[in-house]
């Protein structure tokens, strides 16, 4: 310092200087800002969010950018009172956190705290860890207190987003009704529901201190282990029927167990989900099935042998028919033509009696041979062909042609679909039916005969109609006549072997031809009914699967 000093003429007459010897606390002074500096420094460059709460009041000072980040508020908080500043803050328990660290001076710290704060305008909850490390002066004491915050908001909502869809799937298990469990990577059980402890009967420290293959029937365990093993090494889905030890009655039920891999983004497996479900009385009533179709398989066997034998009696029957029966007739045929001839005017009256008598050897050979055909048809398997019903009708009325040019019919085709079947059968059909239309027509009247056929599906069959071979489709060919017709209530008749509507001395025949007709059908998985009116011609339909 420097001061003037007076003379008494109050002239100033020298100096006086003053000087103190203030080097140490310049230095002091100058060594307290470099450390404030760097403090300032340190809290600025820290990777997480750092500041001061500074007196009682909780005045912020020094927030660095990560901590004005977690506020939201930019640089408007700074040297406020905290409670200025973050007014959201209120109810919440820090303020009365940092007043108490403030007051007591020991630090504290939180992990996963939720606090609700005003980002960018809007309330939001996040989660801190932090501590509140207290500050003291030269004197020892509190004058301010550090926060130092890292936000692990979005660990915790992820973790917890886990454990909410792990309780979710926890209890999905617990509700399924079959038994449920699930296992690690590499095979260790780590979870089973309350199905299989009430299932096994053991408790959880029982069930954890077994292997769960323990309660695996002994015939069982090997075929289980092994698919179980190959599951866990290719990651394929796991299958397999076994059988359980009930805790109990110690018995033991079949299961069908399942599991299925749960995989990573990456693909690699995490945890596997299995399920056992109860299928006991579906393997005991599978087994029952299995006992009866085996017995029936024997019954059907044994009566395949008798069709077998029936069969070949009737081989026989058709062959005494076609050779030792008809050598007879043909025998008494030629006796009869005989004694006409030759003794004739012998006969006298008896010559009626002779001719009858050659008729009725006629009609029983008509009969046998068409008992003949019958038998055959019931009998004989062909292997099916493609049959083309228009070439084969055409052939069948090349057959017919004789009696066609004598009654003067008139015969219209429709071009007929293209079936699988057998030929033979089918020509002896259409020659039955044709042959009736031509045989059953109205005197005086010129026959005129009509085959057309149509596509029908199933459900659109009549219900009198049943089939022998279900099908989606079926071929309706209508053999239409303008014949004399029949009284529709006899329709069940007429196709019994037989049954004959008129006389013989009306109309010829021996009443085989439309049980023929109805056995061919028949056997080409079809069905055959007519609709007619005595004196207005008859109508068959012949319904045959579409192949």
């Amino acid at each position: 310092m420097y001061a003037p000093a007076y003379d008494v003429t109050d002239a100033t007459a020298s100096i006086i200087v003053v000087a103190t010897e203030v080097t140490q606390q310049v230095r002091a002074k100058k060594a307290l800002q470099e450390s404030e500096q760097r403090f300032r420094n340190l809290i600025e460059e820290a990777p997480i969010a750092l500041n001061l709460f500074v007196g009682r009041d909780l005045v912020i000072e020094m927030p660095n950018e990560p901590m004005l980040k977690f506020w939201g508020k930019g640089n408007t908080v700074l040297n406020k009172p905290l409670l200025e500043a973050l007014p959201e803050l209120e109810g919440q328990p820090f303020l009365d956190i940092l007043d108490n660290v403030y007051v007591s001076g020991i630090e504290y710290s939180a992990q996963e705290a939720a606090a609700d704060i005003v980002v960018d305008g809007v309330l939001k909850r996040y989660y801190f860890n932090f501590t509140y490390k207290p500050l003291h002066d030269t004197d020892g004491r509190v004058y301010a207190i550090m926060c130092m915050a890292t936000d692990v908001t979005e660990q915790v909502l992820t973790r917890r987003a886990i454990e909410e869809s792990e309780l979710r799937f926890r209890t999905l298990m617990e509700a399924i009704a079959q038994m449920t469990w699930t296992n690690t990577p590499d095979g260790k059980m780590n979870f089973f529901n309350q199905r299989w402890y009430d299932y096994t009967g053991l408790a959880t420290e029982q069930a954890a201190a077994i292997n769960w293959e323990d309660v695996v029937h002994p015939n069982d365990l090997s075929h289980t282990l092994e698919a179980y093993q190959k599951s866990l090494t290719d990651g394929t889905n796991f299958v397999v029927e076994n059988r359980y030890r009930r805790g109990s009655d110690g018995t033991y039920r079949w299961h069908l167990n399942r599991a299925i891999p749960i995989r990573d983004e990456d693909g690699t497996i995490t945890v596997w989900v299995g399920t056992a479900t109860d299928i006991h009385e579906q393997k005991e009533l599978a087994a029952n099935l299995e006992e009866q179709v085996r017995i029936r398989t024997k019954e059907l066997e044994a009566s395949n042998y008798d069709l077998r034998r029936s069969n070949d009696n009737l081989e026989k029957f058709a062959y005494i028919a076609s050779h030792d029966l008809q050598e007879p007739l043909r025998k008494i045929q030629s006796f009869g033509d005989i004694l006409k001839t030759q003794y004739g005017s012998q006969l006298g009256d008896g010559t009626g009696h002779l001719e009858r008598m050659q008729l009725a050897a006629v009609r029983m050979s008509l009969l046998i041979r068409d008992l003949l055909s019958f038998s055959q048809i019931s009998t004989r398997q062909e292997k099916a062909a493609p049959v083309q019903l228009s070439k084969l009708v055409t052939e069948v009325l090349d057959d017919l042609e004789v009696v066609i040019e004598q009654a003067g019919a008139k015969i219209l085709i429709d071009d007929l679909p293209t079936i699988l079947g057998d030929a033979s059968q089918l020509r002896q059909l259409f020659q039955n039916l044709l042959s009736n239309a031509l045989k059953f027509r109205k005197a005086g009247i010129t026959p005129h005969i009509q085959v057309q056929h149509e596509r029908v599906l199933a459900k659109q069959l009549p219900p009198s109609v049943k089939p022998a071979r279900e099908a989606v489709a079926y071929y309706c060919i209508q053999v239409t006549d303008n014949g004399i017709g029949f009284d529709e209530k006899y329709i069940d008749r007429i196709f019994q072997v037989f049954q004959r509507l008129h006389g013989r001395s009306e109309y010829a025949g021996t009443g085989v031809g439309l049980a023929i007709c109805e056995k061919v059908v028949a056997n080409h998985g079809g069905a055959i009914t007519a609709v007619s009116q005595l004196g207005e011609g008859t109508t068959f339909l012949i319904y045959l699967p579409v192949n």
